[in-house]
Protein backbone atom coordinates (compact mmCIF):
# COMPACT_ATOMS: atom_id res chain seq x y z
CA UNK A 1 0.00 0.00 0.00
CA UNK A 2 2.85 2.37 0.75
CA UNK A 3 4.24 1.71 -2.71
CA UNK A 4 0.94 2.52 -4.40
CA UNK A 5 0.61 5.71 -2.34
CA UNK A 6 4.11 6.81 -3.35
CA UNK A 7 3.52 5.88 -6.97
CA UNK A 8 0.17 7.67 -7.02
CA UNK A 9 1.71 10.85 -5.64
CA UNK A 10 4.57 10.81 -8.12
CA UNK A 11 2.38 9.83 -11.08
CA UNK A 12 -0.01 12.69 -10.35
CA UNK A 13 2.89 15.15 -10.31
CA UNK A 14 4.25 13.77 -13.58
CA UNK A 15 0.92 13.91 -15.42
CA UNK A 16 -0.29 17.29 -14.26
CA UNK A 17 3.02 19.16 -13.96
CA UNK A 18 4.34 18.47 -17.45
CA UNK A 19 2.98 20.44 -20.43
CA UNK A 20 1.44 23.19 -18.29
CA UNK A 21 0.57 26.34 -20.22
CA UNK A 22 0.14 28.34 -17.04
CA UNK A 23 1.58 27.61 -13.62
CA UNK A 24 -1.09 25.75 -11.66
CA UNK A 25 0.74 22.81 -10.03
CA UNK A 26 4.19 22.79 -8.47
CA UNK A 27 6.42 19.87 -7.67
CA UNK A 28 7.05 18.92 -4.03
CA UNK A 29 9.56 21.43 -2.71
CA UNK A 30 12.81 20.48 -1.02
CA UNK A 31 12.82 23.68 1.01
CA UNK A 32 9.55 22.72 2.68
CA UNK A 33 10.59 19.06 3.26
CA UNK A 34 7.86 17.88 0.90
CA UNK A 35 10.30 15.84 -1.18
CA UNK A 36 11.88 14.52 2.03
CA UNK A 37 8.47 13.27 3.14
CA UNK A 38 8.06 11.47 -0.19
CA UNK A 39 11.50 9.86 0.09
CA UNK A 40 10.74 8.79 3.64
CA UNK A 41 7.62 7.05 2.39
CA UNK A 42 9.68 5.36 -0.32
CA UNK A 43 12.32 4.18 2.16
CA UNK A 44 9.74 2.74 4.54
CA UNK A 45 8.06 0.88 1.67
CA UNK A 46 11.43 -0.52 0.60
CA UNK A 47 12.27 -1.63 4.15
CA UNK A 48 8.99 -3.50 4.51
CA UNK A 49 9.37 -5.15 1.11
CA UNK A 50 12.92 -6.18 2.04
CA UNK A 51 11.52 -7.92 5.13
CA UNK A 52 8.85 -9.53 2.97
CA UNK A 53 11.45 -10.91 0.55
CA UNK A 54 13.55 -12.35 3.38
CA UNK A 55 10.46 -13.87 4.97
CA UNK A 56 9.66 -15.65 1.71
CA UNK A 57 13.21 -16.98 1.45
CA UNK A 58 13.24 -18.23 5.04
CA UNK A 59 9.88 -19.91 4.55
CA UNK A 60 11.10 -21.65 1.40
CA UNK A 61 14.25 -23.11 2.94
CA UNK A 62 12.63 -24.67 6.01
CA UNK A 63 9.38 -26.26 4.80
CA UNK A 64 8.84 -30.03 5.06
CA UNK A 65 8.95 -32.06 1.86
CA UNK A 66 9.06 -35.76 1.11
CA UNK A 67 9.11 -37.81 -2.11
CA UNK A 68 6.71 -40.75 -1.82
CA UNK A 69 7.98 -43.69 -3.87
CA UNK A 70 5.08 -45.91 -4.95
CA UNK A 71 7.27 -48.49 -6.66
CA UNK A 72 7.05 -52.01 -5.24
CA UNK A 73 9.60 -54.84 -5.56
CA UNK A 74 9.23 -56.90 -8.72
CA UNK A 75 10.18 -60.45 -7.81
CA UNK A 76 12.67 -61.84 -5.31
CA UNK A 77 16.42 -62.32 -5.40
CA UNK A 78 18.87 -64.51 -3.51
CA UNK A 79 21.06 -62.67 -1.01
CA UNK A 80 23.87 -63.94 1.26
CA UNK A 81 22.91 -64.23 4.94
CA UNK A 82 24.96 -63.71 8.06
CA UNK A 83 25.48 -67.46 8.49
CA UNK A 84 27.11 -67.77 5.09
CA UNK A 85 24.14 -69.28 3.27
CA UNK A 86 21.73 -67.74 0.83
CA UNK A 87 18.18 -66.55 1.33
CA UNK A 88 15.50 -65.01 -0.84
CA UNK A 89 14.45 -61.40 -0.32
CA UNK A 90 12.46 -58.80 -2.22
CA UNK A 91 14.25 -57.33 -5.20
CA UNK A 92 15.53 -53.84 -4.34
CA UNK A 93 13.67 -50.85 -5.75
CA UNK A 94 15.80 -48.41 -7.71
CA UNK A 95 16.48 -45.08 -6.00
CA UNK A 96 17.36 -43.34 -9.26
CA UNK A 97 13.78 -42.27 -9.97
CA UNK A 98 13.63 -40.44 -6.64
CA UNK A 99 17.02 -38.86 -7.27
CA UNK A 100 15.84 -37.73 -10.69
CA UNK A 101 12.69 -36.12 -9.27
CA UNK A 102 14.77 -34.47 -6.54
CA UNK A 103 17.06 -32.98 -9.18
CA UNK A 104 14.14 -31.67 -11.21
CA UNK A 105 12.57 -30.17 -8.10
CA UNK A 106 15.88 -28.56 -7.25
CA UNK A 107 16.00 -26.99 -10.72
CA UNK A 108 12.52 -25.46 -10.60
CA UNK A 109 13.03 -23.99 -7.13
CA UNK A 110 14.48 -20.74 -8.48
CA UNK A 111 12.76 -20.25 -11.83
CA UNK A 112 10.68 -17.08 -12.28
CA UNK A 113 8.00 -15.97 -14.70
CA UNK A 114 10.19 -13.14 -15.96
CA UNK A 115 13.85 -12.83 -16.88
CA UNK A 116 15.74 -10.53 -14.52
CA UNK A 117 18.55 -9.77 -16.97
CA UNK A 118 16.12 -8.86 -19.74
CA UNK A 119 14.03 -6.80 -17.33
CA UNK A 120 16.97 -4.66 -16.16
CA UNK A 121 18.35 -4.31 -19.69
CA UNK A 122 15.07 -3.10 -21.18
CA UNK A 123 14.42 -0.69 -18.31
CA UNK A 124 17.86 0.88 -18.74
CA UNK A 125 17.40 0.96 -22.50
CA UNK A 126 14.18 2.97 -22.28
CA UNK A 127 15.48 5.23 -19.51
CA UNK A 128 18.95 6.02 -20.87
CA UNK A 129 18.89 5.28 -24.61
CA UNK A 130 15.30 6.14 -25.48
CA UNK A 131 15.54 9.17 -23.21
CA UNK A 132 12.60 8.60 -20.87
CA UNK A 133 14.90 9.79 -18.09
CA UNK A 134 14.52 13.39 -19.31
CA UNK A 135 10.81 13.35 -18.54
CA UNK A 136 11.77 13.74 -14.89
CA UNK A 137 13.28 17.24 -15.13
CA UNK A 138 11.78 20.04 -13.06
CA UNK A 139 10.77 22.11 -16.10
CA UNK A 140 7.25 21.73 -17.55
CA UNK A 141 8.46 20.42 -20.92
CA UNK A 142 8.32 16.81 -22.11
CA UNK A 143 11.56 15.88 -23.86
CA UNK A 144 13.55 12.71 -24.52
CA UNK A 145 16.99 14.27 -24.84
CA UNK A 146 18.99 17.14 -23.37
CA UNK A 147 19.32 19.59 -26.24
CA UNK A 148 21.06 22.97 -26.08
CA UNK A 149 18.24 24.44 -28.18
CA UNK A 150 15.92 24.41 -25.21
CA UNK A 151 15.82 27.63 -23.26
CA UNK A 152 15.82 25.95 -19.89
CA UNK A 153 16.54 22.44 -18.67
CA UNK A 154 15.68 21.84 -15.05
CA UNK A 155 17.44 19.50 -12.67
CA UNK A 156 16.11 16.02 -12.08
CA UNK A 157 13.28 15.62 -9.57
CA UNK A 158 13.32 12.65 -7.22
CA UNK A 159 9.53 12.46 -7.36
CA UNK A 160 9.38 12.48 -11.16
CA UNK A 161 12.28 10.03 -11.49
CA UNK A 162 10.34 7.56 -9.33
CA UNK A 163 7.21 8.00 -11.45
CA UNK A 164 9.07 7.48 -14.74
CA UNK A 165 10.95 4.49 -13.35
CA UNK A 166 7.74 2.83 -12.11
CA UNK A 167 5.94 3.35 -15.42
CA UNK A 168 8.80 1.89 -17.46
CA UNK A 169 9.52 -0.94 -15.02
CA UNK A 170 5.88 -2.03 -14.68
CA UNK A 171 5.29 -1.79 -18.43
CA UNK A 172 8.25 -4.07 -19.21
CA UNK A 173 7.14 -6.47 -16.47
CA UNK A 174 3.59 -6.68 -17.83
CA UNK A 175 4.83 -7.39 -21.35
CA UNK A 176 7.18 -10.11 -20.08
CA UNK A 177 4.48 -11.68 -17.93
CA UNK A 178 1.95 -11.64 -20.81
CA UNK A 179 4.44 -13.30 -23.16
CA UNK A 180 5.35 -15.95 -20.59
CA UNK A 181 1.78 -16.76 -19.51
CA UNK A 182 -0.01 -16.70 -22.86
CA UNK A 183 2.69 -17.60 -25.39
CA UNK A 184 5.75 -19.29 -23.88
CA UNK A 185 3.95 -21.61 -21.44
CA UNK A 186 1.36 -22.59 -24.03
CA UNK A 187 3.60 -23.20 -27.05
CA UNK A 188 7.17 -23.71 -25.83
CA UNK A 189 7.33 -25.21 -22.36
CA UNK A 190 5.47 -25.36 -19.05
CA UNK A 191 8.04 -26.17 -16.37
CA UNK A 192 5.54 -27.00 -13.61
CA UNK A 193 3.26 -28.99 -15.91
CA UNK A 194 6.21 -30.97 -17.26
CA UNK A 195 7.36 -31.65 -13.71
CA UNK A 196 3.94 -33.04 -12.72
CA UNK A 197 3.97 -35.30 -15.79
CA UNK A 198 7.45 -36.47 -14.87
CA UNK A 199 6.25 -37.40 -11.37
CA UNK A 200 3.53 -39.58 -12.90
CA UNK A 201 5.98 -41.36 -15.18
CA UNK A 202 8.46 -41.83 -12.30
CA UNK A 203 5.80 -43.18 -9.90
CA UNK A 204 6.77 -40.60 -7.27
CA UNK A 205 4.42 -38.27 -5.40
CA UNK A 206 5.45 -35.17 -3.47
CA UNK A 207 4.09 -34.33 -0.02
CA UNK A 208 4.75 -30.76 1.16
CA UNK A 209 3.95 -29.09 4.48
CA UNK A 210 4.62 -25.38 4.09
CA UNK A 211 3.30 -24.66 7.57
CA UNK A 212 2.69 -26.82 10.60
CA UNK A 213 -0.61 -28.27 9.33
CA UNK A 214 -1.02 -26.82 5.85
CA UNK A 215 0.69 -27.72 2.63
CA UNK A 216 0.38 -29.27 -0.82
CA UNK A 217 0.28 -32.65 -2.47
CA UNK A 218 1.36 -33.61 -6.01
CA UNK A 219 -0.05 -37.00 -6.94
CA UNK A 220 2.49 -38.80 -9.09
CA UNK A 221 1.39 -42.40 -8.73
CA UNK A 222 1.78 -44.22 -12.03
CA UNK A 223 -1.41 -45.53 -13.61
CA UNK A 224 0.64 -48.48 -14.88
CA UNK A 225 1.61 -49.72 -11.42
CA UNK A 226 5.36 -49.49 -11.89
CA UNK A 227 7.96 -47.25 -13.52
CA UNK A 228 11.17 -49.32 -13.25
CA UNK A 229 11.04 -50.54 -16.82
CA UNK A 230 12.87 -50.44 -20.13
CA UNK A 231 12.42 -48.09 -23.07
CA UNK A 232 10.05 -50.40 -24.96
CA UNK A 233 7.65 -50.84 -22.05
CA UNK A 234 7.82 -47.12 -21.26
CA UNK A 235 6.68 -46.24 -24.78
CA UNK A 236 3.97 -48.89 -24.62
CA UNK A 237 2.71 -47.31 -21.39
CA UNK A 238 2.60 -43.90 -23.03
CA UNK A 239 0.74 -45.36 -25.99
CA UNK A 240 -1.88 -46.91 -23.71
CA UNK A 241 -2.45 -43.54 -22.10
CA UNK A 242 -2.81 -41.87 -25.49
CA UNK A 243 -5.39 -44.48 -26.50
CA UNK A 244 -7.21 -44.14 -23.16
CA UNK A 245 -6.69 -47.83 -22.37
CA UNK A 246 -5.74 -47.28 -18.72
CA UNK A 247 -6.86 -45.28 -15.73
CA UNK A 248 -6.42 -41.55 -15.31
CA UNK A 249 -3.58 -39.96 -13.40
CA UNK A 250 -5.70 -38.13 -10.83
CA UNK A 251 -5.92 -38.99 -7.16
CA UNK A 252 -9.61 -39.85 -7.38
CA UNK A 253 -11.09 -42.35 -9.87
CA UNK A 254 -11.77 -40.94 -13.35
CA UNK A 255 -10.02 -37.68 -12.46
CA UNK A 256 -7.05 -35.95 -14.02
CA UNK A 257 -6.47 -33.61 -11.06
CA UNK A 258 -3.05 -34.22 -9.52
CA UNK A 259 -2.39 -31.15 -7.36
CA UNK A 260 -4.05 -30.37 -4.05
CA UNK A 261 -3.89 -28.00 -1.13
CA UNK A 262 -3.98 -30.01 2.07
CA UNK A 263 -4.97 -29.31 5.64
CA UNK A 264 -3.92 -32.03 8.09
CA UNK A 265 -5.13 -32.60 11.66
CA UNK A 266 -2.90 -32.25 14.71
CA UNK A 267 -2.86 -36.02 15.12
CA UNK A 268 -1.33 -36.45 11.68
CA UNK A 269 1.29 -33.82 12.37
CA UNK A 270 2.24 -35.52 15.62
CA UNK A 271 2.76 -38.88 13.95
CA UNK A 272 4.64 -37.24 11.09
CA UNK A 273 7.03 -35.52 13.52
CA UNK A 274 7.61 -38.76 15.40
CA UNK A 275 8.68 -40.48 12.18
CA UNK A 276 10.89 -37.73 10.76
CA UNK A 277 12.64 -36.86 14.00
CA UNK A 278 15.65 -39.08 13.16
CA UNK A 279 15.90 -37.34 9.77
CA UNK A 280 16.24 -33.96 11.46
CA UNK A 281 18.92 -34.97 13.88
CA UNK A 282 22.40 -33.96 12.84
CA UNK A 283 24.74 -36.86 12.35
CA UNK A 284 27.27 -35.18 14.62
CA UNK A 285 24.78 -35.49 17.49
CA UNK A 286 24.02 -39.13 16.85
CA UNK A 287 25.90 -42.07 18.27
CA UNK A 288 28.48 -43.49 15.90
CA UNK A 289 29.68 -47.04 16.13
CA UNK A 290 31.12 -49.62 13.79
CA UNK A 291 28.48 -51.71 12.05
CA UNK A 292 30.84 -53.85 10.00
CA UNK A 293 29.05 -57.10 10.84
CA UNK A 294 25.55 -55.80 11.58
CA UNK A 295 22.44 -56.61 9.61
CA UNK A 296 20.88 -54.06 7.26
CA UNK A 297 17.21 -53.26 6.85
CA UNK A 298 16.66 -55.86 4.16
CA UNK A 299 18.59 -58.66 5.88
CA UNK A 300 21.91 -58.04 4.11
CA UNK A 301 25.18 -57.29 5.87
CA UNK A 302 26.17 -53.64 5.92
CA UNK A 303 29.02 -51.49 7.16
CA UNK A 304 26.97 -48.31 7.45
CA UNK A 305 27.25 -46.23 10.64
CA UNK A 306 24.41 -46.41 13.13
CA UNK A 307 23.35 -42.86 12.32
CA UNK A 308 22.88 -43.69 8.63
CA UNK A 309 20.98 -46.87 9.46
CA UNK A 310 18.67 -44.87 11.69
CA UNK A 311 17.98 -42.32 8.97
CA UNK A 312 17.31 -45.03 6.38
CA UNK A 313 14.86 -46.70 8.72
CA UNK A 314 13.08 -43.39 9.26
CA UNK A 315 12.94 -42.83 5.49
CA UNK A 316 11.33 -46.20 4.82
CA UNK A 317 8.91 -45.75 7.71
CA UNK A 318 7.83 -42.33 6.49
CA UNK A 319 7.41 -43.61 2.94
CA UNK A 320 5.14 -46.41 4.15
CA UNK A 321 3.22 -44.06 6.46
CA UNK A 322 2.46 -41.47 3.74
CA UNK A 323 1.69 -44.17 1.16
CA UNK A 324 -0.82 -45.77 3.52
CA UNK A 325 -2.33 -42.38 4.31
CA UNK A 326 -2.89 -41.53 0.65
CA UNK A 327 -4.35 -45.01 0.07
CA UNK A 328 -6.89 -44.59 2.93
CA UNK A 329 -5.22 -47.52 4.69
CA UNK A 330 -4.82 -45.91 8.12
CA UNK A 331 -7.75 -46.65 10.39
CA UNK A 332 -7.22 -43.63 12.66
CA UNK A 333 -6.25 -41.13 9.93
CA UNK A 334 -8.08 -40.37 6.71
CA UNK A 335 -8.85 -37.45 4.41
CA UNK A 336 -11.66 -35.92 2.41
CA UNK A 337 -11.40 -34.32 -1.04
CA UNK A 338 -13.31 -31.06 -1.49
CA UNK A 339 -13.54 -28.00 -3.69
CA UNK A 340 -12.91 -24.58 -2.21
CA UNK A 341 -15.77 -22.12 -2.12
CA UNK A 342 -15.60 -18.89 -4.08
CA UNK A 343 -14.97 -16.76 -1.00
CA UNK A 344 -12.32 -19.21 0.18
CA UNK A 345 -10.47 -18.65 -3.09
CA UNK A 346 -10.86 -14.87 -2.85
CA UNK A 347 -9.86 -14.58 0.82
CA UNK A 348 -7.30 -17.42 0.64
CA UNK A 349 -8.64 -18.98 3.83
CA UNK A 350 -10.96 -21.79 4.90
CA UNK A 351 -14.47 -20.79 5.97
CA UNK A 352 -16.02 -24.22 6.55
CA UNK A 353 -16.57 -25.80 9.93
CA UNK A 354 -13.56 -27.59 11.35
CA UNK A 355 -13.18 -31.15 10.02
CA UNK A 356 -13.20 -34.14 12.41
CA UNK A 357 -9.96 -34.41 14.43
CA UNK A 358 -8.85 -37.50 12.49
CA UNK A 359 -9.73 -36.17 9.02
CA UNK A 360 -7.46 -34.21 6.68
CA UNK A 361 -8.86 -32.06 3.88
CA UNK A 362 -7.53 -32.18 0.32
CA UNK A 363 -8.71 -29.14 -1.63
CA UNK A 364 -8.84 -29.59 -5.38
CA UNK A 365 -6.32 -27.21 -6.90
CA UNK A 366 -6.43 -26.24 -10.55
CA UNK A 367 -3.94 -23.40 -10.12
CA UNK A 368 -0.89 -25.36 -8.92
CA UNK A 369 -0.76 -23.58 -5.58
CA UNK A 370 2.32 -25.58 -4.60
CA UNK A 371 4.32 -22.93 -6.49
CA UNK A 372 4.11 -20.83 -3.31
CA UNK A 373 7.09 -22.84 -2.01
CA UNK A 374 8.99 -21.85 -5.17
CA UNK A 375 10.12 -18.44 -6.38
CA UNK A 376 7.76 -19.06 -9.29
CA UNK A 377 4.76 -18.37 -7.08
CA UNK A 378 6.01 -15.01 -5.78
CA UNK A 379 6.65 -13.12 -8.98
CA UNK A 380 4.71 -10.03 -7.91
CA UNK A 381 6.58 -9.76 -4.59
CA UNK A 382 9.97 -10.26 -6.21
CA UNK A 383 9.16 -7.81 -9.00
CA UNK A 384 8.09 -5.16 -6.50
CA UNK A 385 11.22 -5.81 -4.46
CA UNK A 386 13.40 -5.31 -7.56
CA UNK A 387 11.55 -2.10 -8.41
CA UNK A 388 11.89 -0.66 -4.91
CA UNK A 389 15.55 -1.67 -4.77
CA UNK A 390 16.08 0.10 -8.09
CA UNK A 391 14.28 3.22 -6.81
CA UNK A 392 16.09 3.15 -3.46
CA UNK A 393 19.58 3.09 -5.01
CA UNK A 394 18.60 5.75 -7.56
CA UNK A 395 17.29 8.04 -4.81
CA UNK A 396 20.71 7.89 -3.16
CA UNK A 397 22.93 8.16 -6.25
CA UNK A 398 20.61 9.60 -8.92
CA UNK A 399 22.11 7.17 -11.39
CA UNK A 400 19.84 4.70 -13.17
CA UNK A 401 22.76 2.60 -14.46
CA UNK A 402 24.22 2.10 -10.99
CA UNK A 403 20.76 1.32 -9.63
CA UNK A 404 20.23 -1.30 -12.36
CA UNK A 405 23.59 -2.98 -11.66
CA UNK A 406 22.93 -3.11 -7.89
CA UNK A 407 19.40 -4.45 -8.44
CA UNK A 408 20.71 -7.19 -10.73
CA UNK A 409 23.41 -8.22 -8.25
CA UNK A 410 20.97 -8.32 -5.32
CA UNK A 411 18.51 -10.42 -7.35
CA UNK A 412 21.27 -12.89 -8.21
CA UNK A 413 22.41 -13.08 -4.58
CA UNK A 414 18.88 -13.91 -3.46
CA UNK A 415 18.65 -16.67 -6.08
CA UNK A 416 22.02 -18.10 -5.01
CA UNK A 417 20.92 -17.99 -1.38
CA UNK A 418 17.61 -19.68 -2.22
CA UNK A 419 19.30 -22.37 -4.31
CA UNK A 420 22.04 -23.18 -1.80
CA UNK A 421 19.83 -23.52 1.26
CA UNK A 422 16.98 -25.05 -0.74
CA UNK A 423 19.35 -27.87 -1.71
CA UNK A 424 20.26 -28.39 1.93
CA UNK A 425 16.59 -28.50 2.89
CA UNK A 426 15.96 -31.22 0.30
CA UNK A 427 18.89 -33.20 1.68
CA UNK A 428 17.73 -32.90 5.29
CA UNK A 429 14.03 -33.54 4.75
CA UNK A 430 14.13 -36.25 2.05
CA UNK A 431 17.45 -38.04 2.70
CA UNK A 432 18.60 -37.38 -0.87
CA UNK A 433 22.36 -36.97 -0.74
CA UNK A 434 23.38 -33.47 -1.80
CA UNK A 435 26.11 -34.96 -4.01
CA UNK A 436 23.36 -36.25 -6.33
CA UNK A 437 21.80 -32.78 -6.74
CA UNK A 438 23.55 -31.41 -9.80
Amino acid sequence: MLFWIAFGMSFQSLVFFKQQKTVSILLPAKSQDQETLFLTLLYVAFAFKLLDAFHILLTQIFFDIFFIDWERPQGRVNQPTQGGGAGASDAPVSIWRTLFIANEWNEIQTIRKTNTELQIFLVLFFLKVAGFEYLSTTDPFSRYSASADNEYIGEFSQVLRFAVLCIVFLSVEVVQWFFFAFIYERFFGDALGDFIDLCSMSNVSIFILENNRYGYYIHGRSVHGHADTNMLQMNEQLKREEDDLCGKRGLEPNSELQTFEIEVPAKFRQQYDNVVRPLRQAESQQQRRNMANSMGQDGRTTSLPASVEKRLLAYNTLNRFLSAFIDHSLRDLDYLVRDKLLFEHILNMELKDLPPPDKAIFYNDNGRSFNSVLLYGHEWTLMLFDLLMFAFVDSLAQDFVLAGVVTYLVAKILIIFRNKFGRKNITIKTLVDERFLI
